[in-house]
């Protein structure tokens, strides 16, 4: 029979197997009999007395591997029930070590979880939270796996292993011939699903061939530049600096209210975009016209955080591998986030309080009543900005390669969606109507003339 336990090996390791299950018939006030068996339950029983009893873990694990020896050396059973009991033990072993090095477990890194969830949306968390993860893109997938989990009567993580890319198929299909939903939706429905089989179930999803929702190209809206400076008239304080930021440097909303005090570079006049869409960097001019705004705010910043600081309440949210190799850094001014909330909230993963930057529904609230001040009759929303920086550098010559790279686009396709976008600066094309008409006008005046 194959030996389970390399460790307990040898005669050393028989002799410690029979201390383990002279104590183990002790407690549970049995003789001491090496040929009556004893089962996984009773393992347990015992284990769990040794924790109560302060017995660390690593210790526990010699228990449970000299059980094992002794169940195969002594009354050659096969002791595969015991097996699992020693792979959680490991685990156990391995949680207290890290915690006695000074180390976070992996509760600490992914934050508290729900135990009432179902076990296979926990999991799910759980591996989102070890990538990193943005908790509102975590919610979005949660979300979307628990619509399929509910479309196809899934109740825990065993109901998965009747599922395969059949299923996935339908769902999709479903969403798109009954649903009738956006393109985006299916497709943020499809990667919620893939990046559950890769990470939690760890097997490909297989070949999907669901009927995909179609999407008609729209042009983007684009503001000119009167009904631009209209809106900005509308705008005061953090508002208007964001909107300029929006338009004047082309990012988005998340990525405007996520700006940290050290992106913002005065020397070289530009400004660093960390960990916009994709988990991307890039570098974009710093417009003149917001050099001495942003001063001001990071002075600004600079004095709210030294009273954070005298308070004992000064901290901001930092990814996890950063926040491990500089443990101090979250108290630190160049990493608060530029655009700061007046009250400190809770991170949901960790429970640790800290200053977050402006929620993302504020500035849109301030957006809607600027684009109704200034009786704008389009469609605004905040990356409308993004939108009309784009056309418009086209428009002014910029290389489209340039653009792309401003932006942030990985594919310049994403980024030719703005060539179609008219330029009024460009020889007017007169309608057959107007010229019908101004010709009709024309021919009067010439006839009057005569007359």
């Amino acid at each position: 029979m194959a030996n389970y336990c390399k460790s307990s090996s040898g005669e050393q390791g028989l002799k410690w197997a029979r201390i383990w299950f002279k104590q183990f018939c002790l407690f549970h006030r049995r003789p001491v009999d090496p040929a009556k068996e004893f089962t996984a339950e009773e393992v347990i029983a015992f284990l769990r007395s040794k924790r109560d009893a302060g017995v660390p873990a690593w210790k526990r694990m010699k228990v449970i591997e000299g059980l094992i020896v002794f169940r195969e050396s002594v009354q050659h059973r096969d002791p595969a029930d015991l097996l699992p009991l020693r792979e959680t033990m490991r685990g156990i072993v391995s949680i207290e070590r890290a915690k006695s090095e000074g180390y976070d477990t992996i509760d600490d890194v992914v934050g508290k979880i729900d135990p009432k969830e179902p076990d296979a949306i926990q999991e799910f968390r759980r591996a989102l939270r070890r990538g990193g993860m943005a908790l509102r893109t975590e919610r979005t997938y949660v979300g979307k796996l628990k619509n399929f989990m509910a479309d196809r009567g899934l109740t825990c993580l065993a109901d998965f292993e009747r599922i395969g890319a059949a299923d996935v198929e339908a769902h999709l299909t479903d969403l798109a011939v009954d649903g009738n939903v956006a393109p985006s939706t299916q497709n943020v429905s499809f990667h919620s699903l893939l990046k559950f089989f890769t990470l939690v179930l760890k097997r490909e999803m297989g070949k999907i061939e669901a009927i995909r929702a179609t999407k008609k190209p729209m042009t983007p809206t684009v503001l000119g530049p009167k009904e631009i400076a209209g809106v900005f008239e509308g705008l005061s304080g953090v508002h208007l600096t964001i909107a300029k930021l929006l338009y004047g440097c082309g990012m988005r909303i998340s990525e405007a209210i996520r700006l940290r005090v050290k992106d913002i570079d005065f020397a070289n006049k530009q400004i660093e975009i960390r960990q916009s869409k994709g988990g991307k960097s890039r570098l974009v001019p710093m417009p003149d016209d917001l050099t001495e705004p942003l001063r001001r705010f990071v002075n600004s910043r600079a004095a709210q955080h030294d009273q954070d600081l005298a308070d004992g309440t000064a901290s901001v949210w930092l990814p996890y591998a950063l926040d491990r190799k500089y443990p101090k850094a979250h108290r630190e001014l160049k990493w608060q986030y530029l655009f700061a909330s007046h009250r400190l909230s809770r991170d949901p993963k960790t429970g640790r309080r800290h200053r977050h930057h402006l929620h993302m529904d504020t500035f849109p609230k301030h957006l809607r009543r600027a684009v109704e001040s200034a009786g704008v009759l389009k469609h605004v929303t905040s990356h409308t900005f993004r939108h009309c920086y784009a056309t418009h550098l086209l428009w002014n010559g910029t290389d489209i390669r340039q653009i792309q790279q401003l932006l942030g686009h990985s594919d310049v396709k994403t980024t030719e969606i703005y060539t179609h976008v008219r330029n009024p600066n460009e020889t007017k094309v007169v309608s057959p109507l107007d010229r019908l008409v101004r010709e009709r006008e024309e021919e009067a005046v010439r006839r009057a003339s005569a007359s």
